[in-house]
């Protein structure tokens, strides 16, 4: 019974303090007159789970604004991108975001990675491009 318990209570302390951490990541929507906070938040769904698999912690993101995103340039950047994703050049919009993140800090973890261990990344880049075949938000590049 009490390893029952004891179990039962490391379980919930867990799942509270993930919760806890994931609140604590802190969101910039900025002011966006094209894309809504749903939207935003798909993006950030996405960002946050490959930080997670790469072993790094999100500390924060920021949308850079509708006029960086969505600029001539970068739409034009995601439709250079198809190619070597084998997508048609149907992208229409574009969303830019920075973020912050701690790198992994175990360097016995026997994986493999590009980070140097326990080290805080700024303006990392993440560019979305928004493809007209499906309706969908692709990541399509990341990176300084």
């Amino acid at each position: 019974m009490k390893k029952v318990c004891a179990m039962m209570l490391a379980f919930v302390i867990f799942i509270f303090s993930a919760q806890v951490q994931a609140a604590a990541v802190k969101v910039d929507y900025g002011d966006s007159k094209i894309f809504t906070k749903r939207e935003i938040d798909n993006c950030v769904s996405v960002i946050e789970k490959n930080l997670n698999e790469w072993g790094c912690t999100l500390l924060g993101v920021k949308y850079v604004g509708d006029e960086i995103s969505n600029s001539a340039e970068n739409i034009k950047y995601m439709n250079e991108l198809a190619d070597g994703k084998n997508f048609e050049k149907k992208f229409t919009k574009c969303m830019f975001f920075k973020t912050d993140f701690m790198s992994p800090k175990d360097p016995h973890d026997g994986k493999i990675t590009a980070w140097n261990y326990d080290t805080k990344y700024s303006d990392y880049g993440w560019y979305f491009g928004f493809y007209e075949v499906d309706g969908e938000w692709k990541l399509m590049s990341m990176g300084y």
